[in-house]
């Protein structure tokens, strides 16, 4: 597994007694957030991400405003508590994504969750092979929403489906001989087959568009702007690039 750890410390959030360890995080002038001034120029995706303990320093809340994927480690190793709603694109990114072994708790991009621990023993994790999945979920769902297709109603279908399963394990194995620390987009692109058409996951994609544009035959309407492999992959370059930036932030902090 190739990852980037980091570990702060928090302040603190007002609990109330009786209730379950689900603090929140009061406002970010209070100094709650994480202390991104660690870092030069406040990148916008870490500053999203929302960390804090309660008055007793039991608990720590971690909220995942970001665009990429957490890991939430502890020491002792302890069950995370989820809480708030999850997205309809986290519900199905859970649903299937490639399991592979995860030492720890997945935090999506729009979830929260409760560590009943105090700070020090909960660490943040990117970790590289659940990232590249969730990037290419996102990528496939951009696309799609682009061209005004809702993922959602579309994976109704076994042929959206089934290339959204193959594209999610590609990017798995990629993920796998991928340069340690190192997000490589053109690595991911090929071996996602979006510019060779050589893979499954752009052989599957291709026949969910067949199926799409032969939908919008039988119901009459005129041939909707096609879904060429080279536009998932002009995608796949912008979701890239905002996963870099997040990269940079951490190698920062790390190098502090």
């Amino acid at each position: 597994m190739v990852a980037l750890a980091i570990t702060w410390t928090t302040a603190g959030c007002d609990d109330e007694t009786g209730q379950r360890a689900d603090p929140g995080c009061p406002d970010a002038t209070t100094g709650s957030r994480v202390p991104l001034s660690m870092i030069e120029g406040r990148p916008r995706d870490l500053s999203q991400l929302v960390m804090c303990t309660n008055a007793s320093g039991t608990a720590v809340f971690v909220g995942n405003g970001t665009k990429v994927v957490w890991l939430v480690r502890t020491t002792p190793n302890v069950m995370a508590d989820r809480h708030g709603g999850v997205p309809t694109d986290v519900q199905l990114f859970r649903l299937w994504r490639a399991k592979k072994p995860l030492y720890g708790t997945p935090l999506e991009p729009g979830t929260a969750l409760t560590v009943p621990l105090p700070p020090a023993q909960v660490t943040l994790q990117i970790d590289v092979v659940l990232q590249h999945q969730w990037a290419t979920f996102d990528m496939l769902g951009k696309t799609f929403s682009a061209a005004g297709e809702n993922l959602p109603e579309l994976v109704k279908n076994d042929k959206y489906k089934n290339a959204v399963q193959s594209c999610l394990e590609a990017s798995t194995r990629i993920a796998d001989y991928a340069a340690a620390a190192r997000y490589d987009t053109e690595k991911w692109i090929d071996s996602l087959g979006l510019l060779t058409g050589g893979a499954t996951c752009a052989a599957d994609l291709k026949l969910a568009e067949d199926e799409r544009q032969l939908k919008a035959w039988r119901e009459g309407r005129r041939p909707l702007p096609a879904l060429k492999p080279s536009t998932f992959a002009q995608n796949a370059r912008s979701v890239s690039s905002e996963f870099d930036d997040v990269l940079k932030a951490v190698g920062q902090i790390l190098a502090k």
